[in-house]
């Protein structure tokens, strides 16, 4: 269980800011899913925006809105009969399933949700990690969360910001004005090996 928790965890990162070969691209673009799912924080296609404005108003969750998306192309149906449906069955791959889409389509999604569950589950252990790993007080990357940023971004944004060597408010602001970290990476010419090691230190950390 804890092997499948690391690859999970690097996993999830590495699909983030991986690596920029050809071939790299070329894996993207026979997966579309996977590839808009690199898009996130959400960059919904121009005429997506006002209706996820609606959905969000109903209560819906971003994740959920974007998954919805989704398959509601695939499926031919609108989101918000996908939302509402899932919001009782309470399983992707059953609402995929339902819908007549393959589940494998939105595999990605699952994993990256799972991912952060992980990240939050294991909190306590994560922040003074990630303060002694950065020399900062744990005060100061709180104040990060409480303006709004992800415990998920605070994390990959604290290793750019270690592997880089620049402060972790100007990479939290690349990812605020819109950035993927896969590019934030890239731009600071980092090695996706170094960025795997790192986040095996953290879960070394969180597992001991």
């Amino acid at each position: 269980m804890k092997r499948f928790g690391f690859c999970l965890t690097a996993c999830l990162l590495l699909t983030t800011v991986g690596t920029y070969s050809m071939a790299h691209a070329e894996d993207h673009t026979n997966h579309p899913a996977n590839m808009e799912h690199h898009k996130h924080k959400m960059e919904w296609d121009a005429g997506e925006k006002e209706k996820v404005e609606e959905l969000v108003k109903l209560g819906y969750s971003k994740h959920d809105i974007f998954v919805a998306l989704k398959l509601s192309k695939e499926a031919k149906v609108e989101a918000q009969e996908i939302l509402a449906f899932h919001q009782n069955s309470k399983s992707w791959q059953e609402t995929a399933t339902h819908f007549g889409v393959d589940p494998t389509k939105i595999k990605h999604h699952h994993d990256w949700k799972k991912h952060h569950l992980y990240l939050e589950k294991n909190k306590e252990k994560v922040m003074p990690y990630l303060a002694t790993y950065l020399g900062k007080e744990e005060a100061e990357l709180n104040g990060y969360l409480e303006d709004g940023a992800k415990l998920h971004t605070l994390v990959k944004a604290s290793i750019v910001s270690k592997l880089a060597g620049v402060e972790l408010k100007e990479v939290l602001k690349k990812k605020e004005d819109g950035q993927s970290f896969r590019d934030i990476a890239k731009e600071y010419k980092l090695e996706k090996q170094d960025l795997m090691m790192e986040m095996k230190k953290l879960k070394d950390a969180i597992e001991k």
